[in-house]
């Protein structure tokens, strides 16, 4: 029994050994992992895939370890109990008994490696998430390039517009100009127009206003319009009477100039 004793607990200092020896490998990568904690994103997200990938591999090695700890406890206790003359039934309920515990040990260590596992591989999530949220408003998550390109593009547009708002100004002003030097070449010929007009309309206005006078005046309507359209004939008929002697008499002075001046011509003497 105190042999027993012994190499069970052989056989628990080596799988704590065992354990102690992943545990400060694990630690190792940690301090060299937050050494290197300024790497890029995309390095973290890779080896977060091959964490999760490799978790089954990196769970084989400790597994053989405590298998093959435990299968050297397994040869050494069986060699101790071929030398040592030990019944049948006694021996096979002790390596049943001790491969009972190496196999709760075994299971033990198991999953506390597997909760250790999931909880680095969440404490990188949680750490990757938060330096996710803190550089999410990084310049450097945007195409500098492509921004800048589209910078120029919408500064090149608002040229083009500036340029065609002056052209359009420009060809605005020159028609007004135009406009202002054609009004004002036609302004007086428009204005003596109106003019000429204003002073016919007056003239008939106020040759209306006498005859509405003159028929209001007089009693006997159609008396006094014929009197006034016979006076306006006899107006009309002075005045070409007038006109026909004065044409008269510049003909009968022009005739007699041009005597004049050819008598002078040819010397001749008045008869």
């Amino acid at each position: 029994m105190p042999a027993q004793q012994e190499e069970l607990g052989a056989f628990v200092s080596l799988a704590w050994k065992a354990l102690k020896f992943d545990e400060s490998e694990e630690g190792q990568q940690r301090e060299e992992g937050y050494d290197h904690e300024g790497s890029a994103r995309e390095e973290e997200e890779d080896e977060e895939e091959e964490d999760g990938q490799q978790e089954g591999e990196d769970y084989r090695p400790l597994s053989r370890t405590v298998s093959s700890a435990a299968s050297r406890s397994t040869a050494s206790f069986d060699r101790e109990f071929d030398d040592a003359p030990v019944p049948y039934a006694d021996s096979a309920a002790i390596q049943s008994k001790k491969y009972m515990e190496r196999d709760q040990v075994r299971l033990a260590l198991e999953q506390e490696e597997r909760a250790r596992r999931l909880n680095k591989i969440r404490a990188r999530r949680q750490h990757l998430e938060k330096w996710t949220q803190k550089t999410s408003r990084s310049p450097f998550h945007v195409n500098l390039v492509a921004d800048n390109e589209r910078l120029d593009e919408e500064h090149r547009l608002r040229m083009m517009e500036r340029a065609r708002r002056s052209r359009e100004l420009e060809k605005r002003a020159k028609a007004a100009k135009s406009e202002v030097i054609l009004k004002a070449l036609t302004e007086t010929s428009d204005l003596e127009l109106l003019r000429r007009e204003k002073r016919a309309i007056i003239d008939e206005e106020k040759r209306l206003k006498a005859l509405l006078d003159l028929e209001k005046t007089n009693s006997h309507r159609k008396m006094d319009l014929l009197a006034a359209r016979n006076a306006e004939k006899r107006r009309h008929q002075e005045k070409e009477e007038y006109r026909r002697r004065q044409r008269q008499q510049e003909l009968q002075e022009r005739e007699a100039r041009y005597k004049q001046l050819l008598k002078e011509k040819l010397a001749l003497e008045d008869e």
